[in-house]
């Protein structure tokens, strides 16, 4: 059995380790926390940076594996950012906002 890819968070805020996995699947590389806005969709946008399907290949396996977890990671964070939102703090950690803004620095645009 090949070894899944995994990643684990840890913050200042939220001391408790947790662990992200892919889980059994299916995966795909149509990353549901990747794509284009429904808004821009909706608006007649294409995604023209949409990636192709995984190969039947370990590394088209792991590819989509990986994508998996992103959305994982990516739905955690943006719950972790709601939660703080509701009760009016702003508990959550820089580096969360980083990620989630895909490491876009505003000040320095």
């Amino acid at each position: 059995m090949r070894p899944s890819p995994r990643a684990v968070y840890t913050s200042p805020s939220h001391p408790e380790l947790i662990e992200f996995t892919p889980g059994d699947g299916p995966h795909s590389t149509q990353g549901k926390t990747t794509q284009i806005s429904d808004v821009v969709i909706r608006a007649g946008g294409q995604d023209r940076d949409r990636p192709t399907h995984a190969s039947d290949t370990y590394l088209g396996s792991l590819r989509a594996e990986l994508t998996t977890l992103q959305d994982k990671i990516n739905e955690f964070l943006t719950e972790r950012m709601a939660e703080a939102k509701s009760h009016g703090t702003d508990s959550i950690d820089e580096i969360e906002r980083k990620l989630l803004d895909e490491g876009h620095d505003e000040d320095s645009d």
